[in-house]
Protein backbone atom coordinates (compact mmCIF):
# COMPACT_ATOMS: atom_id res chain seq x y z
CA UNK A 1 0.00 0.00 0.00
CA UNK A 2 1.58 3.05 -1.14
CA UNK A 3 1.18 6.23 -2.72
CA UNK A 4 1.03 7.43 -6.50
CA UNK A 5 2.95 10.64 -7.32
CA UNK A 6 2.09 12.11 -10.37
CA UNK A 7 2.99 15.85 -11.69
CA UNK A 8 -0.15 17.78 -12.33
CA UNK A 9 -0.49 19.65 -16.25
CA UNK A 10 0.79 22.87 -16.39
CA UNK A 11 -2.27 24.54 -17.24
CA UNK A 12 -4.31 23.74 -13.97
CA UNK A 13 -1.62 24.89 -12.24
CA UNK A 14 -0.89 28.36 -13.55
CA UNK A 15 -4.64 28.10 -13.31
CA UNK A 16 -4.97 27.24 -9.44
CA UNK A 17 -1.67 29.57 -8.50
CA UNK A 18 -3.41 32.35 -9.92
CA UNK A 19 -7.01 31.97 -8.03
CA UNK A 20 -4.58 31.43 -4.96
CA UNK A 21 -2.65 33.60 -5.52
CA UNK A 22 -5.32 36.40 -6.24
CA UNK A 23 -7.42 34.85 -3.39
CA UNK A 24 -4.31 36.18 -0.47
CA UNK A 25 -4.30 39.72 -2.62
CA UNK A 26 -7.72 39.75 -1.53
CA UNK A 27 -7.06 39.07 1.57
CA UNK A 28 -4.46 41.26 2.81
CA UNK A 29 -5.91 44.41 0.66
CA UNK A 30 -9.17 44.01 2.91
CA UNK A 31 -6.00 43.82 5.80
CA UNK A 32 -5.02 47.14 4.89
CA UNK A 33 -8.12 48.24 4.17
CA UNK A 34 -9.41 47.57 7.76
CA UNK A 35 -6.06 49.20 8.85
CA UNK A 36 -6.66 52.46 7.40
CA UNK A 37 -3.62 52.02 5.22
CA UNK A 38 -4.63 52.99 1.44
CA UNK A 39 -4.78 50.45 -1.71
CA UNK A 40 -1.51 49.75 -3.26
CA UNK A 41 -1.74 48.36 -6.73
CA UNK A 42 2.08 47.40 -7.14
CA UNK A 43 1.78 45.50 -3.06
CA UNK A 44 -1.28 43.63 -4.43
CA UNK A 45 0.24 42.39 -7.69
CA UNK A 46 3.32 41.45 -5.69
CA UNK A 47 1.48 39.24 -3.28
CA UNK A 48 -1.10 37.56 -5.78
CA UNK A 49 2.29 36.75 -8.33
CA UNK A 50 4.83 35.79 -5.75
CA UNK A 51 2.24 34.08 -3.42
CA UNK A 52 0.55 31.98 -6.21
CA UNK A 53 4.32 30.95 -7.92
CA UNK A 54 4.76 29.69 -3.96
CA UNK A 55 1.56 27.93 -3.90
CA UNK A 56 2.17 26.71 -8.04
CA UNK A 57 5.07 25.12 -7.09
CA UNK A 58 4.01 23.50 -3.22
CA UNK A 59 1.03 21.85 -4.93
CA UNK A 60 2.95 20.49 -8.23
CA UNK A 61 2.33 17.25 -7.29
CA UNK A 62 -1.01 15.11 -6.94
CA UNK A 63 -0.65 12.55 -4.60
CA UNK A 64 -3.14 9.48 -4.40
CA UNK A 65 -3.10 6.27 -2.14
CA UNK A 66 -3.00 3.05 -3.94
CA UNK A 67 -6.11 0.60 -3.61
CA UNK A 68 -5.39 -2.85 -2.14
Amino acid sequence: MGNNIEKLPIKKRIISGAAIGLFYASLMAGYDYFTDEPFSLPKFLFNAFFFGLVMSYAFRYKITKNKG
